[in-house]
């Protein structure tokens, strides 16, 4: 009788790969099999993800998806086992490009040069508001917000921020004050408008005005046009008023006889 001792060695068995399939770039997951431990884990695309071959630590490298395999090998074969991770961009709000200022009740657009997606937002409605998809800005009252952009994904949150100021619109207001003068005299027109305004006549040959306080000199007989202008970033207002130009009075010189009789009459007249 003649014997021989004759091993059999187990097929080999990778299992299968459990973990989490996504991971944000720079940051890492944990992958385990489940099969005979000993192995050795690699990449298929390690420019978008890498793994230490010995415990299966996957770190993102790059946006894009990478085939993880978990390889076992002995001397009946090797057995793999894989799982397909995808490898998210880590967010990004960019920054903020466009106008700074807008006037009341006009637009302007804001742009990211980040991540598209994004939500925009005012700090401060009640001085401009802004469309949450489109990033156009309305200028509400005057004073300053902050409109931010957000972009929310897997790998977390991002904002990105820029200040905008609203100017108001130019008043003129209403222009109030006498409205007749006597040719030489002077009243003085006012503004319930806004300050710093330019006062001008539109017939400098019946009235004047001083550009600066308003006041208005009598020249001649007739009526002008006085107007109150107010200027700024956001354009130009004005208010008006008329004013009639009385002449002085004027007797003349009385002429007629230097003397008369008694009973009897004579006329003086005046030119």
């Amino acid at each position: 009788v003649a014997s021989f001792n004759v091993t059999v060695n187990a097929v080999p068995n990778a299992g299968g790969v459990s973990g989490a399939t996504t991971v944000c770039v720079g940051a890492s997951i944990s992958l385990t099999n489940t099969g005979v431990s000993g192995g050795t884990w690699s990449s298929g695309s390690p420019a978008k993800a890498t793994v230490d071959p010995v415990t299966g630590l996957v770190t993102g490298v790059a946006a894009g998806n990478s085939i993880i395999t978990y390889s076992i090998s002995n001397g009946c074969g090797t057995s793999t086992a894989s799982i397909d991770v995808t490898v998210n961009q880590v967010v990004n709000a960019g920054t903020i490009s466009g106008p700074s200022t807008v006037c009341v009740s006009n637009t302007i657009s804001l742009t990211s040069s980040g991540s598209a997606g994004g939500t925009w937002s005012s700090g401060t409605p009640g001085v401009a508001t802004v469309d949450p998809g489109t990033g156009v800005v309305t200028g509400v009252a005057a004073g300053n917000t902050i409109i931010t952009y957000t972009v929310t994904t897997d790998c977390g949150a991002a904002t990105a921020i820029q200040s905008v100021t609203v100017n108001s619109l130019p008043n003129a207001g209403t222009v109030s004050g006498s409205s007749t003068v006597c040719v030489g005299s002077t009243t003085t027109f006012t503004s319930n408008g806004a300050s710093g305004g330019s006062w001008s006549s539109n017939n400098i040959a019946v009235a004047t005005v001083n550009s600066v306080n308003g006041v208005v000199t009598g020249v001649g007989s007739g009526s002008a046009t006085i107007t109150y202008t107010v200027s700024g970033v956001c354009g130009t207002a004005t208010a008006t008023a008329n004013i009639v130009v009385n002449a002085l009075p004027n007797a003349g010189s009385v002429t007629g006889a230097s003397s008369v009789c008694v009973s009897s009459t004579t006329t003086f007249t005046s030119n």
